[in-house]
């Protein structure tokens, strides 16, 4: 929140996606809510561990904490995003499109269009509170425990880059 504040943008709830940009109608969300439901039973809870403050190109990635995927720090987070893409690209019903067929798991910290010098001000205050934040005895990354995951419809597309239309589905406790 405070750095939506200082640049004047909206302020969203901090996550880590999993898999955007896939369609499906309605009728058919009961039979992804099953089947996503059956995988978190069968993924034990894990820990994600974030890494360095970055800048993207885009508004949705203006500035952000990535999550190494090199070694093992977040092999856990890879497997259930790799599980969640089958589980989609598994059911006819589903339109799985991706923007980028990599996986670059990242917690959003700042949703804008600031650019320049700007934005490279916005990574700073980014790093320092992050630094602020580190644990006393010395510390050089975060983490946090991952239990659930959640199913948000977010309406793209149209325009508008506001968060204030996205709409949580359904919820998924992992390990049962």
């Amino acid at each position: 929140g405070e750095l939506a504040g200082k640049y004047e943008t909206e302020s969203f709830e901090p996550h880590v996606t999993l898999l955007s940009v896939f369609e499906l109608q309605q009728e058919d969300l009961k039979s992804v809510e099953d089947s996503l439901s059956e995988l978190a039973r069968g993924t034990s809870p894990f820990e994600i561990t974030l890494g360095s403050v970055v800048s993207g190109a885009s508004f949705f990635q203006c500035v952000f904490l990535l999550c190494p995927v090199d070694g093992a720090p977040n092999a856990d987070l890879v497997q259930l995003h790799q599980s969640v893409r089958k589980v989609l690209e598994g059911n006819e019903a589903v339109k799985v499109s991706l923007a980028n067929p990599n996986y670059m798991p990242h917690l959003s910290l700042l949703y804008s269009g600031v650019q320049g010098e700007e934005k490279e001000g916005a990574k700073g205050q980014a790093s320092a509170m992050l630094r602020e934040r580190l644990p006393a005895e010395g510390g050089s990354s975060l983490s946090f425990g991952v239990r659930s995951f959640e199913l948000y419809e977010t309406p793209m597309g149209t325009g508008d880059n506001s968060t204030k239309s996205w709409r949580r589905v359904a919820s998924f406790d992992l390990g049962g």
